[in-house]
């Protein structure tokens, strides 16, 4: 009875080993996969520069500001572009200017970046201030992108309009004069 009972608990730790070794082998690979992953990074840089953005000090808080607004003017700017293409409208070069805005507002969030890791002060805010106004005549560019596709789906909008409109009144017309003509006779 004695021999059955180590028996049952050494297979027992044998099973309760294995399982916790394949736990930890697992737990281990998920926290090397989480710390690698991109999307964990992104978010956590989109977190701390979010806190950043409502920080007391303007000199902290400036940089940040700027970083999310490039970032939330490039997205916009993408979803308009990728809007107009699924929708079959013309985009013509904008995709070739958005991407150039785009590398301007990368090298634009580094030269930010370094601004605001500036221990001196002064200098630091007259980095900010110089950036500053780069950033908003780069957030004016992408809304000029986004107001030229606008326009151009407006015009592509009434133009379609202005089609349908007119098929609608050949075909209520035809209609019409089918009626008048062919109408009449199924009463005889």
């Amino acid at each position: 009875m004695l021999e059955l009972f180590v028996e049952a608990l050494a297979i027992g730790a044998g099973v309760v080993a294995a399982i916790g070794a394949g736990t930890g082998v697992a737990g281990w690979l998920v926290v090397r996969k989480l710390r690698r992953s991109r999307i964990i990074e992104r978010t956590k840089d989109r977190g701390i520069l979010a806190a950043r953005a409502y920080a007391p000090d303007r000199l902290t808080r400036e940089p940040a500001r700027l970083i999310l607004e490039l970032k939330r003017s490039s997205h916009a700017t993408h979803a308009a572009l990728n809007e107009a293409v699924t929708q079959g409208r013309p985009v013509g070069e904008l995709p070739r200017a958005a991407a150039e805005i785009d590398r301007a507002a990368a090298s634009l969030e580094n030269l930010l970046r370094a601004a605001d890791r500036e221990p001196n002060r002064t200098l630091k805010q007259e980095w900010t201030d110089d950036l500053g106004a780069q950033a908003r005549a780069l957030d004016e560019l992408s809304a000029d992108l986004r107001r030229c596709l606008l326009n151009t789906s407006r015009s592509i909008d009434t133009l379609q309009l202005e089609q349908a409109t007119t098929r609608l009144r050949t075909e209520i017309s035809a209609m019409a004069t089918w009626r008048d003509t062919y109408g009449n006779r199924q009463g005889r």
